[in-house]
């Protein structure tokens, strides 16, 4: 009895742990809905309905209630204007973007 009591907590971590994704996982996992999301906002503050976004940068980081989520930098151009947007993801489902610009700039 003492090897079941040993082993089922032992597969319980394994378990758990090959849920686990890594850091570009779910950077990958998060980037469609981040870039849909900002798509979405800079439509509507260019005006513009024909925009073309591209990823600058993206990361992880840990949110201060100890969730982690993805960060992009994602700048965007569309009518002969452009913007930068931080756009931030939990989960596919949950995005959001936040212009990072001033003002919006003229290409």
């Amino acid at each position: 009895m003492k090897s079941t009591s040993t082993f089922l907590p032992l597969l319980a971590t394994v378990t758990v742990l090959s849920g686990c994704m890594s850091d570009q996982q779910f950077l990958a996992s998060n980037q469609q809905a981040a870039l849909n999301a900002t798509t979405s906002r800079a439509k509507f503050e260019l005006n513009c309905q024909d925009v073309t976004p591209s990823v600058l940068s993206s990361k992880v980081t840990q949110a201060r209630v100890g969730y982690q989520h993805t960060e992009y930098t994602i700048g965007v151009r569309g009518c002969g204007k452009q913007a930068v947007y931080i756009t931030y993801c939990l989960n596919p489902q949950t995005c959001n973007a936040i212009a990072d610009t001033a003002r919006i700039g003229n290409q």
